[in-house]
């Protein structure tokens, strides 16, 4: 084992948490419920459904799910404790109420009371979108249609979650929201220990809370979505389809260590480093994960933690439940754990969002917590929904391992836990815990001594339950030791309150006597005695806070609710002869309220291109859902890409309704021009999305057409001048004679050169082929790739793959591996059987390719200048910025690459 050494800021200690959970109240609930295996998400019964605004025929559709992880009496808030008005606890969001209330149950889990005594006390709080405006208050009689008025604003933007806390209870440090989607609240937690190492803080609240209103009214699941098919979150199972909405707080109360052991905390577990990063453009798309990125903050916070990465025995990992994005993640999280020497020998991986769903800006503190629990209980929870691992995982490769059953570390102790949480836009966060350190023992007090015993409530009823509630938590309380940390923990623990009780005890009977005078009608007095109380050597213990009197504070909406953006109602098939006429039949006006809906947009013109206004592969998913939903015709993705406007998919959709939709020529246009269409093939995989891209960086004349791979798997040929000939017949149907212009991005490159070859050697004449980072077909001589190496190499692929704008998820349920591997296989086979008479103009890009994913395929890097053996004609070279994939990267990377093509191709017309 390698030794621990010093690095990155002081350790900061986790003195106090608080949290509401789906099927727990406080964070005691939530951990018996986490150990004995327990799920909170739940099938919503009809009459949920209905009260959550849905109609029968919502409630009955076949997409809906009516699953999720709800958070009971969301409605209440003891506004009155708090000093808010009924009239502004109506209109603040539940969100804000419920952080609010966490917040001060951390401050005293932590036996810290805000206010001068307590130094600079931070904030940094991360909340979910205000579903609650959303849904209520602005569909409400009385605010519905109203401009946000400053109540309102206040008491529902993100903006104010974090200074509400400070200003309520008088904290000075500095007050923030932190917003970084799914990774929010962990990124807050990484903040408030770097203004603690910084001394801006002596301590700080961090959490988050997300509450999505209505909470019973399930969801539509969508294929290529994120969502799980059957209402349950399955994390790195082989039946995992998706994630669920939960929703919850959590709030913990953070110390830097060394104050803590001074002021006598209870600890929970003590966090060695933290580290924060984003993505940046290295993925295929912004919604999608970059493992490259999650391994670098991982490695960044076991550096900084300088805690030895073989002491890591537990990891809770983001874990979605996806089919793609687990396998990505462990695989990120294994390589930069190895890299540093560990973990340690079986370490456990787990995953809370299987129990109580997706938490969005709670899920990294509710990560957090759940480790600071494992180490506090030296017990690892088991995993639920786990029986079978996700063949994606290579799970036989992984130094982790997932626990079916509860995991008691006592005997061999657990040293350290990791958390990750991951969020949607790239903003990675990992955190590395450590076991609180031993308690030293403390010297008994000297016999006699008498502590005060201070209890401060906002009435009298208040105080009389805090002393029930306390004289219940004291019933074994025995000894002088005792007495001066339960003493100890009320006087400095405990803020001073309107209405208060006091006395003195030297030992638990007196305690006990002290109460039960005050509980059968004592004389309030809430002052000490005159003289200076001091404890010597003393330890906060966990007690009852003050009691809370939550009451409903609620509006409803009044007008219908809706649990997906509305659409027209379906229309019925009409005859062929009425379908075929465009002009009045309502269909294109359909499709465009669709799409104006989806895109957020109006005005939306029959001939407008999807892409050109800003639509991507990610939004087709939910646009096809609809169109499929609206007319009842069979339509998937791959066809709509064919489909560019408002126009050509309300054909499309005429056609089908008609009974008369015809198969697809296998040719996309890209884009229109000028002159002799020069044909594209696509890269492995079969999508022309980056060619989409290109042509919008690109001003050249020749107007652009892509290939696409069949979809019918009859027609996938078994090898490359297979495909090569059905591709040159596809060109051929639509222009007969040549001469052609042929090329393509990395496979499709080679494709088009077989294609020129076959053309050549039937009489017609090819124009130089425009290759764009083409390898050499020296470079896939020899190694087979089997199916097992293949799909396992799958998750580096799509790190590795410029893709853009396409989900993973989608991606895998369409095929997208099945093609690529394919693909791949034909590359594998295939060697040029004569030279191309003619010139190649190949755009390389200027980085070389990565190894890993080289070694993957079993690619053996070669100088692409070996392509001039292949030709008779000459090569020319132009560099581009980036790598194989970061070539069409957003920037300068597509933007000289998009110039470098129109190079290439005006070389058809003699222009430069």
């Amino acid at each position: 084992m390698t030794e621990q050494t010093p690095a990155g800021p002081g350790p900061v200690a986790v003195v106090g948490m608080a949290g509401r959970f789906p099927g727990a109240a406080d964070t005691g609930e939530f951990w018996e419920q986490l150990t004995r295996g327990a799920e909170a998400v739940r099938r919503f019964t009809p009459q949920e459904l209905a009260e959550a605004g849905l109609s029968e025929e919502e409630a009955a559709a076949p997409d809906r799910v009516p699953y999720g992880a709800d958070l009971a009496d969301a409605d209440l808030f003891d506004a009155g404790f708090f000093g808010v008005t009924p009239r502004d606890a109506r209109l603040m969001d539940p969100q804000h109420r419920i952080f609010l209330t966490c917040a001060w149950q951390a401050l005293e889990d932590a036996g810290l009371a805000p206010g001068a005594d307590s130094g600079p006390v931070g904030v940094f709080a991360a909340g979910s979108l205000s579903t609650y405006l959303l849904a209520n208050v602005l569909r409400s009689a009385e605010y519905a249609d109203a401009a946000l008025s400053y109540p309102v604003l206040l008491g529902n933007d993100k903006d104010f979650l974090a200074t509400r806390v400070s200003y309520k209870f008088g904290l000075r440090g500095p007050s923030m929201s932190v917003q970084t989607a799914c990774s929010s609240s962990l990124t807050a937690v990484h903040l408030a220990c770097a203004a603690l190492d910084r001394g801006e803080v002596r301590a700080a609240l961090a959490g988050g809370v997300s509450i999505t209103f209505p909470q019973t009214s399930g969801y539509a699941y969508q294929e290529g979505g994120i969502l799980s098919r059957d209402g349950h979150c399955r994390v790195f199972d082989a039946q995992s389809a998706g994630t669920v909405k939960g929703n919850g707080c959590g709030v913990v109360v953070l110390k830097r260590l060394e104050d803590a052991l001074a002021d006598g905390d209870r600890i929970y577990a003590v966090v060695r480093g933290t580290a924060v990063n984003n993505d940046g453009s290295d993925k295929i798309g912004f919604t999608a994960p970059g493992p490259s990125g999650q391994q670098a903050c991982i490695e960044a916070a076991l550096e900084a933690s300088g805690v030895p990465a073989d002491a890591v025995g537990y990891v809770e990992t983001h874990g979605t439940g996806t089919a793609v994005g687990d396998p990505l993640e462990l695989g990120a999280l294994a390589a930069a754990y190895r890299a540093a020497g560990g973990p340690a020998p079986g370490c456990l991986i787990g995953s809370v969002k299987a129990n109580i769903g997706h938490l969005d800006a709670a899920a990294g503190v509710t990560g957090l917590i759940k480790a600071a629990l494992a180490l506090h209980h030296q017990k690892v929870p088991p995993q639920i929904n786990f029986s079978e691992p996700n063949p994606l995982l290579n799970a036989a490769g992984l130094p982790f391992t997932v626990p079916t059953t509860a995991v008691d570390r006592t005997g061999e102790p657990l040293r350290a836990a990791a958390v990750s949480s991951f969020g949607l836009g790239g903003t990675n966060a990992h955190a590395v815990l450590e076991a609180a350190p031993p308690a030293d023992g403390l010297p008994d007090p000297v016999p006699g001594t008498r502590f005060p015993v201070v209890l401060s409530a906002k009435d009298e009823e208040a105080l009389t339950a805090s002393a029930r509630a306390l004289r219940d938590a004291v019933a074994d309380a025995e000894g002088a030791a005792a007495v001066r940390d339960i003493a100890y923990t009320l006087y400095t623990g405990r803020s001073r309150m309107p209405v208060g009780y006091v006395f003195t005890a030297a030992s638990g009977d007196e305690l006990r006597a002290g109460l039960d005078a005050l509980l059968d009608g004592g004389a309030r007095n809430g002052e000490l005695p005159g003289e200076q109380w001091t404890f010597g050597p003393a330890r906060k213990v966990a007690l009852p806070g003050h009691p809370l009197r939550p009451e409903r504070h609620w509006i409803a909406p009044d007008a219908p609710r809706r649990a997906a953006p509305a659409v027209p109602a379906p229309v019925p098939a009409e005859p062929a002869a009425e379908a075929a006429d465009a002009a009045g039949d309502g269909l294109l006006e359909r499709v465009i309220e669709v799409l104006e809906s989806h895109l957020g947009m109006d005005q939306i013109a029959p001939d407008d291109d999807y892409y050109d206004l800003g639509g991507d592969s990610m939004l087709a998913v939910e646009i096809v859902s609809s169109l499929r939903d609206l007319f009842d015709v069979a339509l998937d993705i791959d066809e709509f890409e064919q489909l560019r406007t408002p126009d050509q998919m309300a054909g499309r959709l005429r056609a089908a309704l008609a009974g008369s939709a015809s198969r697809h020529s296998g040719i996309t246009r890209i884009r229109e021009g000028e002159g002799r269409t020069a044909y594209l093939v696509h890269p492995a995989g079969g999508t022309n999305f980056l060619y989409f891209k290109l042509a919008a960086h690109s001003r050249s004349a020749p107007p652009l057409a892509a290939l696409s791979f069949p979809s019918d798997p009859a027609r996938q040929p078994g090898t490359l001048r297979d495909l090569a000939a059905l591709y040159v017949e596809r060109i051929r149907g639509e222009q007969p004679e040549g001469p052609y212009r042929l090329g393509g991005y990395s496979f499709g490159g080679n494709v088009a050169f077989e294609m020129a070859l076959q053309l050549q050697q039937a009489g017609q004449e090819v124009e130089h082929l425009v290759m764009l980072d083409t390898h050499v077909p020296e470079s896939y001589v020899g190694g087979h790739v089997d199916a097992e190496d293949f799909e396992a190499a799958f998750p580096l692929l799509l790190e590795s793959a410029a893709l853009q704008g396409t989900d993973p998820q989608a991606l895998l349920d369409r095929g997208f591996l099945a093609v690529w591997q394919h693909n791949h296989d034909l590359l594998k086979g295939y060697y040029p059987d004569r030279r191309f008479a003619g010139d190649i103009v190949l755009l390389q890009a200027e980085q070389a390719e990565g190894t890993a994913l080289l070694d993957a395929l079993r690619i053996t890097a070669r100088d692409k200048s070996l392509w001039q053996q292949h030709i008779t004609g000459q090569l020319s070279v132009t560099k581009v910025p980036g790598d194989h994939f970061s070539m069409f990267d957003d920037g300068e990377p597509v933007t000289r690459l998009g110039a470098a093509f129109d190079e290439a191709v005006a070389l058809y017309d003699g222009e430069r």
